[in-house]
Order: C-alpha cells, then structure tokens, then sequence
C-alpha cells in the first residue's frame, strides 16, 4: 500500500499521514544517467544528481533510514495544511518520493475550469472550487531508493533545509584556503581586495582551481599567460609577471582561466565560455 506523508515547519515539527492506498506520483523516471553532485556541473534533459550511501550520511532524516510503520502516524487535520514543510510518497515500499512546499503550492481558495472526465468532446467544461489545497508537482523534487541506498535530486538548494548538512556536497573553499589562494605568487591583490570579499561560487571555484592549479607541470603553468590573453587580455601584467585582481570580477576571469572554462569554437572560431563541462 502507498502512502503520503507530511511533516511541518521547525525544529518539533511532526510527521503526519495525509493519504493512504494513493499512488501520488504515477511515472518514476529512470537513473541510468544519474551522476555525483558536482556544483559547477549544469544537468541536462534525464540527468540526476546522486548520492550513495544515503542512510549512512548524517543529514540523512530519521524516516528513510528507519523501517515506515503507517500505524505510527495520525492524520494531519484541515487546519495544519499550511504548515506542511514537505510531503514524502511512499511508493511499492521502495520508494521515498520527496516535494518540497513552499507558499506557492499552498491554496486556501481556489477556482478552476476543468475539461477533464468529458463524456462528448461537446461537452461544457466544469468550474471546481477547492479550499484549503496542497498542489502536488508532476515530478518530485528528490527521491531516495531504499533497496539501492540512492538519493536522486536536481537541485540541491531545495533539499538543504531539510537535510541539514547535505551542502557539505559543495567544494567549496574555507577562508583559509582562500587565503593562501590569493596569497599565491601569480596573483597581486588591487584596491584591497581581499577573501571578505569573494563570495560563494568563486569559493566554489577556487576549490577546483588550486587542484587544477597544483597538478599543472611547469610546462602548463607557463602556458597560462598565452591562454588568459586571448580572453581577458588586460588581466595579466607582463611587467610582474602576475594577474591583477581587484574585484570579484576579474577574480572570476582568473578561475575560469585556471579551470580551463574559456574556449574557442573548432569550425567558426567563435570564443565561448563553459558554465559546465564533462570529462570524455
């Protein structure tokens, strides 16, 4: 039997059966493109992000890890719907499917004009009015396998306030990494820019960039200066042999540079800028 479950907002919020013997999600998509998260990487048509191992991470919520016993869970009553955080359906015993609820798929009121259940195409369409209504989206936002262990999402934004932890998935720099990035001898800091003001995705960045960076031989290293001219010419100075930095921009033009994000086209030549790459 399938079951939907709620759980409210905050801290103490509680878990509540909303439907039972419901099948609310019809169509659940294959994995076989399923790949590790990786924040740079934009996901195309039929691609999942993946996480193995699910129960055993630490963000991991108490209701997939533990064995789902329907009995341990009262009906939500009309008057707590606005509350809901996020519904899970329970599918085939197998699967955990998972809707994050903002305000936008909260009704009170409601009127709609259906052409659904016709008899003759001639037939007048109806007009339903609803009140108090949950909107339930064609496809979840995440859902999690327990017979494979799997946690399947596409955004990870929308899973990090409810399992509290999960950004740890983000390569992203601490200050200290930061740090001695923009301490490094290629770099001269401008205007005072400094690590207070690099934001998130160039933390992300940098991440990748110091890897790439200490990987490169001193062949590739010298080979930077040639590259970076062809895009962001007036980053480099000759004269000092390092990259002016000086604000968050032209730290981005750097990063793309040493994550090898600029290219230029093989047939019209035309320069382009990567947001996501995959490895062939």
């Amino acid at each position: 039997m399938d079951y939907l479950i709620s759980k409210t907002k905050g801290v103490n919020g509680s878990y509540y059966r909303v439907l039972s013997d419901v099948t609310v999600f019809d169509n659940i998509e294959e994995f076989d493109n399923a790949r590790s998260y990786d924040d740079e990487y934009k996901l195309q048509e039929g691609e999942w992000f993946v996480v193995e191992n699910f129960s055993t991470k630490e963000y991991c919520i108490s209701l997939l890890r533990e064995n789902f016993v329907p009995t341990s869970y009262s009906y939500m009553r009309r008057e707590d719907y606005k509350k809901i955080d996020f519904v899970v359906s329970i599918q085939n015993d197998k699967y955990f499917l998972l809707q994050k609820i903002t305000p936008s798929y909260l009704y009170s009121k409601r009127s709609m004009i259906s052409w659904g259940n016709l008899q003759n195409p001639s037939d007048q369409a109806r007009l339903l009015k609803e009140d108090n209504i949950l909107v339930i989206k064609d496809t979840p936002d995440y859902i999690f396998v327990k017979d494979t262990d799997r946690l399947y999402f596409k955004n990870l934004n929308t899973i990090t306030s409810i399992f509290n932890g999960i950004n740890e998935l983000y390569r992203e720099a601490t200050d200290d990494e930061v740090e001695t990035f923009l301490s490094m001898d290629i770099i001269n800091l401008e205007s005072d820019f400094s690590k207070d003001q690099v934001k998130t995705a160039n933390r992300r960045r940098i991440k990748e960039a110091t890897e790439r960076y200490n990987n490169f031989s001193t062949e590739q290293k010298n080979r930077i200066p040639n590259y970076i001219s062809q895009y962001c010419p007036n980053l480099y100075d000759a004269t000092t042999n390092r990259f002016r930095i000086s604000n968050e921009k032209e730290l981005t033009e750097l990063l793309n540079t040493l994550n090898q994000r600029y290219y230029t086209t093989e047939i019209d030549g035309e320069k382009r800028l990567a947001n996501s790459v995959t490895k062939l």
